[in-house]
């Protein structure tokens, strides 16, 4: 249902026994009570939600009505029907239903009927956030009609004004009306205890805009007491909530034990606006008490429900407001924070709200003062600033300060009323004595009802005086309130603009600093640079040393056997054909040799072959070569994360030469079936080892190994280790451990 009640059966009964002569002319009372009960009906399905029963009652009153003539019937018929599609936000048809009523109601020249018309199109533009829209019909229905004549239409134009002009930060208006609001319920209608828990609700929230917590939880409770009483389970939700809220601060322990009952009717009345607004009183105490993860799930779960079904469009602004601030306290990155702050100001554009624009450029304000950057954070600080004293001003001040004055005019007004009734009652009374003297009963009993009758608008009179004392106190301590509020925002200000200042004079501190770290930073690292040019050409050099040892040693002394099996075989051809066919056969060996040699020389140096991978390819390639022919089987045990690694040229090649002497040695000297090749990473070190199944030897008997001292030297160039394990018939196993780079 909507927060704004609507229009009762029994009600509009009393209206219609209002109406003009001229129409009972045409029909009967039975008709109109048949119309009216079938609108009665209407109304209780309306109350518990079921909108198509009650749709169909609507439309058979308005046909009852159509078939007597009974033109106001037919009138209210579709009154009770906008309500109900205003309540499904069906707004369209609540429009042309509330413009069809309107336009009988001039023609019938129905006061009444044309006035609650206006009210209900301020409502549907109410409702779909075109507040400059609704004013202008709200105020033309209370002048029309509803001002002048109190009814529960009166009170409830006044309560839904009042909402308008706070939605647009006009909170003066929004007391003005709302009290307005109180003062018809309390009184001529003091049964209706839903409408007045309304409007008190309703005054409750102008007082927390004003941050007077205390006035706010008063009526807040007052509110809340009514609507225990009417049983309305989404309403009890939303008076718990804002209960919750408002004890934020104040008393935390109440605040928890509100927000309890507020999710528990929330999800009692499965609606989806009860349950958001638990969702976000649950965020925002979680905030309040440091759970800043808990906060964001709610506001989290809060959007998700808003964004799908689109309605309360301010609303969502202030939730993904919030949300972009709590993104802030669990330092969140940059980008998540933005987008909510994005999309709250993208919705404020559509829909300027000055209370959300106030709240959205503070939080700006504080973001930006946050990540440094003053001179943002001072310029959305002074929007603001503009907006607070806006909405807090001294018209503000003024406007309360005349509704006080115009209570203090009724008061007076209700004390000449008050001598006025009192002088009519002793009158009556004398004239009551005299019926009797004369034995006139029938004149005698018609005082006496007179007498009670204006016995009872006393008493009315005297309970809306103690009411307006009562006001004219909240206004003057309104009225307080918001003169200290301007000088404490004006104090505020002016610290914040000295703030800003010193954080200037820091921030050119720093500026000035970070100047003479560049400037030494520089000249480190240009020394940084030379440096490591120097050390550069350096490896350069080493390369170069190295590239050139290998040459010698791997080519020059291969070449130079070539050479002299070329000249023995050469000097042999004509006299020992199969000497010379031996020769030859190692001059080609030696080839091989040293294109193998020349070849991983070339591998070596190449900056492709770093990794680990492209490492392991070159091993099993080798292996490929060196065990194949033999028909020695090779199964290789290799770390998949190793070979994402990399090793520097000196590491892959000695590493690689170290691998070639194991295997070598094992297909030449060790008889075996089977090598097996494990490479993985241990801490910080490459573990390898090259184990066969051969026939081992005595690995004590020949430690003096050229293998083995090559191996152990190239592992120790390294910073590494090289060991053999070996046993007659049990194989052999070479390990080699290197530091990783």
């Amino acid at each position: 249902m909507k927060m704004y009640n609507r229009i009762t059966g029994i009600a509009i009964l009393l209206c219609c026994l209002l109406r003009p002569f001229g129409a009972m002319a045409q029909h009967t009372n039975a008709d109109s009570l048949a119309v009216f009960h079938a609108i009665d009906i209407a109304e209780e399905f309306f109350t518990n939600s079921n909108y198509d029963s009650a749709l169909w009652y609507c439309a058979k009153a308005e046909e009852m009505s159509r078939q007597k003539n009974y033109k106001k019937g037919q009138a209210f018929a579709l009154i009770e029907a906008t309500d109900i599609y205003i309540d499904k936000d069906d707004l369209v048809k609540a429009e042309a239903t509330a413009s069809t009523v309107n336009k009988m109601g001039l023609q019938m020249k129905d006061s009444l009927v044309a006035a609650v018309a206006w009210m209900q199109m301020a409502q549907v533009k109410m409702y779909g956030d075109h507040f400059d829209a609704a004013i202008p019909l709200f105020e033309k229905s209370l002048q029309f009609y509803l001002a002048k004549y109190p009814t529960k239409y009166s009170a409830l134009a006044y309560n839904d004004l009042g909402y308008t002009w706070g939605r647009k930060g006009e909170l003066s208006k929004q007391a003005e009306n709302l009290v307005q609001s109180i003062r018809i319920y309390e009184t001529y209608f003091p049964g209706k205890v839903g409408e007045l828990a309304i409007a008190l609700s309703n005054l409750s929230t102008v007082y927390y805009g004003l941050n007077q917590k205390e006035k706010a939880i008063e009526y807040a409770k007052k509110s809340l007491a009514y609507r225990e009483k009417t049983g309305d389970i989404p309403r009890l939700s939303l008076g718990c909530c804002n209960l919750s809220q408002y004890y934020i601060g104040v008393d935390n322990e109440e605040a928890e034990k509100y927000l309890q009952l507020c999710i528990k009717y929330a999800l009692q009345s499965k609606q989806e606006a009860r349950i958001v607004h638990s969702y976000v009183t649950a965020a925002q105490l979680y905030n309040i008490n440091k759970k800043p993860a808990q906060a964001l799930e709610y506001e989290e779960k809060a959007i998700a429900i808003m964004e799908k079904s689109k309605k309360d469009s301010a609303m969502l602004a202030r939730r993904y407001m919030a949300a972009g601030t709590l993104s802030r306290t669990l330092k969140k990155d940059t980008a998540t924070i933005n987008a909510y702050y994005d999309k709250s100001l993208a919705i404020l554009k559509l829909q300027p709200d000055k209370i959300n624009l106030r709240d959205f450029y503070y939080q700006l304000a504080e973001y930006n003062k946050e990540t440094g950057n003053y001179t943002a954070a001072y310029n959305f600080y002074r929007q603001y600033i503009l907006y607070k004293d806006s909405l807090v001003s001294a018209n503000t001040q003024a406007s309360i300060a005349e509704i006080a004055t115009k209570y203090e005019t009724e008061k007076k007004d209700h004390e000449i009323s008050t001598l006025q009734v009192n002088e009519k009652l002793r009158q009556l009374e004398i004239e009551k004595q005299k019926a009797v003297i004369a034995g006139n009963m029938l004149e005698a009993q018609k005082k006496q009802n007179e007498i009670l009758v204006l016995s009872q608008q006393k008493e009315l009179q005297d309970a809306a005086l103690k009411q307006q004392t009562q006001e004219l106190e909240k206004q003057k301590l309104v009225s307080k309130n918001d003169q200290q509020q301007l000088q404490l925002s004006q104090q505020e200000q002016q610290l914040k603009e000295k703030e800003v200042q010193v954080q200037k004079q820091i921030r050119n501190f720093i500026i000035a600093g970070a100047l003479l770290l560049l400037l030494f930073g520089a000249f480190i690292f240009n020394r940084y640079q030379l440096k490591k040019k120097l050390e550069q050409q350096k490896q350069l050099l080493d390369v170069r040393n190295n590239i050139a040892r290998d040459l010698h040693d791997e080519i020059g002394s291969t070449l130079t056997s070539i050479r002299i099996l070329s000249e023995v075989s050469k000097n042999n051809i004509t006299k020992d054909a199969e000497r010379s066919s031996v020769l030859l056969t190692q001059i080609a060996e030696q080839s091989e040799q040293m294109q193998q040699g020349m070849s991983d020389i070339v591998w070596a140096i190449k900056p492709d072959n770093d990794k680990m991978e492209n490492i392991v390819v070159r091993m099993r390639e080798y292996t490929s070569h060196a065990l194949e022919p033999k028909n020695i089987r090779t199964q290789f045990n290799i770390d998949e994360p190793l070979l994402a690694g990399t090793l520097t040229m000196e590491q892959r090649r000695d590493l690689f030469l170290i691998f070639k002497e194991a295997v070598n040695n094992a297909a030449k000297y060790a008889d075996a079936t089977l090598v097996t090749i494990t490479l993985k990473q241990t801490g910080n070190s490459i573990l390898m080892q090259v184990a066969d199944n051969g026939k081992g030897f005595e690995a004590k008997t020949s430690t003096s190994s050229n293998g083995l001292k090559n191996m152990q030297a190239r592992a120790q160039a390294l910073g590494g280790t090289a060991g053999i394990q070996s046993e007659k018939n049990k194989g052999t196993t070479v390990t080699i451990n290197i530091p990783a780079t």
